[in-house]
């Protein structure tokens, strides 16, 4: 049977229009950008307590409290984590995230209202000469205008929501992680403050014994007033670092004050530097594990799969829009009779839209859902350059401030007894006081510079810790592991 010409140049015009339709319901899958990642780290030296091993559990996989094994530590962190401003706004913002998550998401569904009205009004009637008073009302369920989602444009929105709550969760255990770091950094300051602070009060001591005996050698003629000058030089040197050292600590326990969520003020510390010990070993895991763990390369990546998920939608702004309105309850001219048999009613009323002329607004909105999801490809791949950078800082600062470490050890040793010997020189006559002033100075020097290279190590396995992303867990919006 032949098909009627009218009919075949109907099916012709709609067939490229539903071709285009289902092209364009076709989302692409998620494909991460290449970077390149190394199979190990570089410049990882198999130096003492560093384990190179590819198969090693990773630093960042550990609990916080045992990277460094302090109570009085562990303790200051556990508040800031229940009071930091910084974190308390993260959270919230997931908050935020989820709420709008909520809002794209109820898009998908038809909503039911509860209506009614009534009317009561004189207008013209059958009778063209007069008019007349007349009634109606309407009481009933009605559905507004819902979008039926045939070609997946709100599923993609919504998708682009959801990704931006994971994206978020991502973000706050970055500031968790972050703010353990934080608080963990600057105890170790204060610490080798304190340490600082102890061996210049010793020195001070020392100097004003040498400065009184000093005086006592000038007043027998033994040594000259230069000797006394130069002892009361020394003296006020030390006076000086010790005053700029107790405002440093000050400074230090008003910032750790303000991460903790307190007003500024003294942090109760008992611990000494040289007592803390640093994790058996370490290990910075494999390089791809990373990708994984690091909260900002999780962040970056949901970002850019809500990016892509934007794109879609955009794109699909130009196929029909399909909307249906209904309507199901009670109508009637009469007040009184509103509710009797016969006076039920109901309406149902598709429709259809589709842009034909909009100046270009859809696809400039394409145009810049694609551009964004450009600098989300850049920003995803700096971010994991970053990454790989910092693990290698922390790594490279841990070995060489380990051998700086104990060089600074043989150091101070050897300065000690060069004081000493300096010392019974002077004392015996066969050296000058310059001789003393030197060897006490390397020594003040060479103790306070182990000092903060001691602090600096355990600063540098923080560093490694926050670099590999801190070991915290991360939950999906829905409950389940991010994917």
């Amino acid at each position: 049977m032949m098909r009627p010409p009218r009919a075949a140049g109907l099916l012709s015009a709609v067939l490229p229009l539903l071709a285009l339709a289902l092209a364009a319901c076709q989302s692409s899958a998620f494909v991460r950008p290449g970077v390149p990642v190394p199979e190990s780290w570089p410049r990882q030296a198999a130096v003492e307590n560093v384990e190179a091993e590819q198969g090693a559990a990773s630093l960042g996989a550990l609990p916080w409290r045992e990277i460094l094994p302090a109570p009085e530590l562990h303790a200051l962190i556990e508040e800031a984590l229940a009071a930091n401003a910084d974190l308390r706004i993260a959270i919230e913002r997931i908050e935020l995230a989820r709420a709008q998550y909520g809002t794209e998401r109820a898009a998908l569904f038809p909503g039911v209202n509860a209506s009614a009205s009534a009317t009561r009004e004189r207008m013209p009637g059958f009778d063209p000469r007069e008019n007349r008073v007349g009634e109606s009302a309407v009481v009933g369920l009605a559905m507004p205008a819902w979008e039926i989602d045939l070609w997946g444009r709100l599923a993609a929105r919504t998708e682009a929501a959801r990704r931006e709550v994971l994206a978020s969760a991502a973000l706050a255990d970055g500031v968790r992680t972050s703010l353990v770091a934080q608080v963990s950094l600057l105890y170790l300051d204060l610490l080798d403050l304190d340490a600082q602070h102890e061996i210049t009060r010793r020195t001070l001591d020392g100097r004003r014994k040498a400065l009184r005996l000093t005086r006592a050698r000038f007043d027998e003629g033994v040594s000259s007033i230069l000797d006394v000058r130069q002892a009361e030089s020394l003296l006020a040197s030390s006076e000086q670092a010790l005053a700029d050292q107790a405002r440093r600590i000050a400074q230090a326990e008003n910032a750790l004050g303000v991460l903790l969520g307190r007003n500024p003020g003294e942090i109760e510390r008992s611990v000494r530097l040289d007592a803390l010990q640093a994790p058996a070993r370490l290990s910075a895991g494999l390089p791809a594990d990373l990708l994984q763990r690091r909260p900002d390369i999780r962040a970056a990546e949901e970002a850019l799969r809500a990016g892509g998920a934007n794109v879609d939608a955009a794109r699909k702004d130009f196929l029909p829009r399909i909307t249906l309105t209904t309507l199901l309850g009670f109508a009637s001219t009469d007040l009184g009779q509103l509710f009797i048999s016969g006076r039920y009613a109901w309406s149902l009323q598709p429709a259809i839209g589709l842009p034909l002329f909009d100046a270009g607004r859809l696809r400039a909105g394409v145009d810049a859902a694609e551009a964004q999801q450009r600098i989300l490809v850049e920003q995803y791949k700096a971010t994991i350059r970053q990454a790989f950078r910092e693990v290698s800082d922390a790594l490279v600062a841990y070995q060489r401030l380990s051998e700086q470490a104990e060089a600074n050890r043989q150091v101070v040793h050897a300065n000690r007894e060069r004081l000493r010997v300096s010392n019974a020189r002077y004392l015996a006559g066969i050296s000058s006081y310059f001789e003393v002033i030197d060897a006490e100075r390397q020594l003040f020097d060479s103790e306070l510079g182990l000092s903060q290279t001691t602090r600096a190590r355990h600063q540098a396995v923080v560093q490694l810790y926050r670099a590999l992303g801190g070991g915290w867990a991360f939950t999906a919006v829905d409950g389940s592991e991010g994917a």
